[in-house]
């Protein structure tokens, strides 16, 4: 995806913070020499099991009986539209915040499998790319194609997956085509007009037949949109969205980088609630359906919470903090 090449003055510096009162959880090094600040808070255990089963459900984007697609490959980023020392930071970004997760990255030069694209005008991009290459949006559901194509996010973005049994054999099309092709440059989802079959050699009645994975992510951020949040923020946000299958963001959790544009924004960085969720979910079984995994990551970021300290009886540590929603 092309985008014409946008002077980053409107947005502030790269290392600028939002908000105020919020006192980092952990400081992590990148291999890349960058900090990463972890945001984080403490709450009652109560609190953060209704907050961990808000924030799943705020966030995954699958049907609750299909597994949850995450990337099997090591991720690839290409930053596009800026000038390329902004761009640079984006990767940095990016990649430090896949190493604090705990997921692979393929060093440089790589085949590019996520995309980050940045804009003055993110529906016309997208609606070029719809009208030119409508594959490469196939995967996107009917009801989330109107926002997309001409909705006013200051970020939007798609996914190409591919479906392989628990054997590690691809899903194919019962034409005997790819059920799932493309990649950041072109494809999408299934080919032909039958339904995609695998062959599948495990009898468990508790694993399922079909393994979903990310195959590429496309991330547009509109410039004007996201005029005044720090370069550093954003590049946090696209990093969520591009490791794992989001759905598109209507009232977003206020423990994650994922509230960053909503009005009252409290988050300049990715939360312990967002490094939490990425850890469980590549840490989780991917043969399982996707309600049972759901349950996983509410219980694996209870886990993490309680193990770093952030959950705590003490009430007078939470008072004032809002519910979840409001």
């Amino acid at each position: 995806m092309s985008a014409k090449s946008v002077p980053f003055s409107l947005l502030l510096a790269a290392t600028a913070s939002l908000g105020s009162g919020l006192a980092p959880a952990q400081a992590q090094q990148a291999s890349s020499g960058e900090e990463i600040e972890v945001i984080g808070r403490r709450q009652t255990e109560e609190q953060a099991r209704k907050e961990a089963n808000d924030f799943v459900r705020r966030t995954v984007s699958t049907g609750s009986d299909d597994p949850l697609a995450r990337w099997v490959t090591p991720i690839c980023p290409a930053v596009l539209g800026i000038q390329p020392e902004y761009a640079a930071i984006v990767e940095r970004k990016i990649r430090a915040l896949a190493k604090v997760a705990e997921i692979d990255t393929a060093p440089a030069p790589c085949k590019t499998n996520v995309v980050v694209s940045f804009t003055t005008n993110a529906p016309a991009v997208v609606q070029r790319i719809a009208r030119k290459s409508p594959r490469r949006l196939a995967e996107v559901q009917i009801p989330d194609r109107p926002a997309l194509l001409n909705g006013n996010a200051p970020v939007r973005w798609w996914y190409t997956t591919q479906e392989t049994s628990v054997d590690g054999i691809s899903a194919v099309a019962s034409d005997g085509l790819a059920a799932n092709g493309g990649t950041a440059e072109g494809g999408g989802s299934s080919i032909g007009n039958g339904l995609p079959t695998v062959q599948a050699y495990s009898s468990s009645i508790v694993r399922t037949q079909i393994v979903r994975a990310l195959r590429s992510a496309t991330i547009v951020i509109d410039v004007n949109r996201a005029q005044g949040v720090p370069l550093d923020a954003v590049a946090a946000y696209a990093a969520m969205v591009a490791f794992a299958e989001m759905k598109p963001v209507q009232t977003p959790p206020p423990n994650s980088i994922l509230g960053l544009f909503a009005p009252d924004a409290q988050v300049a960085s990715a939360t312990d609630w967002d490094i939490s969720f990425l850890k469980a979910l590549y840490s989780i079984p991917a043969a399982r359906a996707g309600w049972k995994q759901k349950r996983m990551l509410v219980g694996k970021i209870l886990k993490d919470s309680e193990a770093a300290g952030q959950i705590d009886d003490n009430e007078d540590l939470t008072e004032g903090l809002s519910e979840p929603g409001k």
